[in-house]
């Protein structure tokens, strides 16, 4: 059987080296693409090509059957100025204009691109629970929905060359020992943990494991397309968390930090990311028939707070 070849770009981040170890490689050939080339091939040392940007804009578009655009800045890496947003919309707007291009070039290629839950927009109560055909519900304006609708728009210029495209609609990505759950740990294990504000915001979360399994099902089933909630089934509140993560490490949770203190430290950035939030529910993966292997807050924190 000629196996199909994937490119991956931003393959060097956590979703990436998770989805790459997951592959089938007996149906699968993978290209990597990041910043560096050396960095890529000390990572992947097994996959068929190691790109750079150049590289990969310049690449055969025939070769690809599908590709998996993972690109952006991480949005909590620094304080949101001015100089920094225009980062974080260049990273995602490029990189997806370079796949955009190739597509173009190959009408065959089904690309899976990033987005993010921001979709959706942000709220301090519960508000409507989203699914993929909800978007036009939400309210307010905020920089990420902004940003993620312009990325959205980018990815699907494809459709015009005939190309499938995904939008991977992710939520707060979790791992044990990366990102931003270590993160949020530290607090409760200095004994000052707790809800954030009113604690009733919602948390659209998924774990990486379920991410990248779920990537690969939308790699293996690609009549799938347009918008795809990547988030748990379990979405809870911010006081939910912060219990069951209090519950998980054996510290104490009822320290709230009142919100006034989270904008005046981090601005828009906290006011957006940690503040607000929005309740998403994966109805597509569902119906599909995807099984999370994460569904509930407590189960995954206390398996995460286990394996850390």
């Amino acid at each position: 059987m000629t196996k199909e070849t994937i490119a991956v770009i931003g393959a060097t981040g956590l979703v990436g080296r998770t989805l790459y170890d997951i592959v089938d490689k007996t149906r699968y050939e993978i290209a990597v693409v990041g910043r560096s080339v050396e960095k890529v091939r000390s990572v992947f040392p097994e996959a068929i090509n190691h790109m750079d940007w150049d590289g990969f804009k310049d690449s055969e578009a025939k070769d690809y059957a599908v590709i998996i655009n993972l690109a952006g800045s991480g949005v909590s890496e620094e304080k949101w100025t001015d100089a920094y947003k225009q980062v974080m919309i260049d990273s995602r707007i490029g990189a997806t204009e370079i796949c955009v291009n190739l597509c173009a070039k190959n009408p065959n290629i089904h690309l899976i691109n990033a987005s993010a839950v921001s979709a959706y927009g942000f709220y301090t109560e519960p508000f409507i629970r989203f699914t993929e055909d909800d978007t036009d519900a939400r309210k307010g304006t905020a920089f990420l929905q902004s940003l993620i609708d312009n990325w959205e728009a980018a990815a699907l210029k494809a459709e015009a060359t005939g190309n499938s495209v995904v939008l991977l609609r992710t939520g707060v990505v979790f791992d044990a020992t990366e990102g931003p759950l270590p993160q949020m740990m530290k607090p409760f294990n200095m004994f000052i943990g707790g809800k954030i504000g009113t604690g009733r915001q919602m948390m659209s979360w998924i774990s990486v494991e379920d991410e990248a399994r779920a990537i690969n099902f939308l790699l293996d089933n690609r009549r799938i397309t347009g918008p795809v909630n990547c988030t748990s089934p379990g979405a809870c509140t911010n006081a939910e968390f912060a219990k069951a993560l209090g519950k998980a490490l054996g510290k104490p949770s009822f320290f709230p930090t009142p919100a006034f203190i989270i904008k005046a430290a981090m601005g828009q950035m906290g006011d957006e990311l940690i503040v607000k939030g929005q309740h998403v529910f994966p109805k597509k993966l569902l119906d599909a028939g995807f099984e999370f292997k994460h569904q509930t807050i407590k189960a995954y924190l206390d398996e995460a707070v286990a394996k850390g």
